[in-house]
């Protein structure tokens, strides 16, 4: 069975800011562009998704995660 492209995405992002963390969230829009190819309304809707969701926590701009590294 395949991974799901989402998940894979939303992994590879956590692992930049597992990398980084905290990190504002402009140098996260920046080093998503560099390494996912993403535009920066993307990046701020994976951080407001993760958000929601409980994954990381974004407060005056920088963001860390709420969830131990898997590596």
């Amino acid at each position: 069975m395949d991974t799901p492209k989402g998940f894979e995405s939303k992994y590879h992002f956590c692992l930049i800011l597992w990398e980084h963390k905290p990190v504002k969230s402009s140098e996260l829009v920046t080093l998503c562009k560099e390494q996912l190819g993403w535009k920066p309304t993307t990046t701020y809707t994976v951080i407001k998704r993760l958000y929601e969701r409980g994954v990381l926590k974004n407060e005056k701009t920088v963001v860390t995660s709420l969830v131990r590294t898997l590596i």
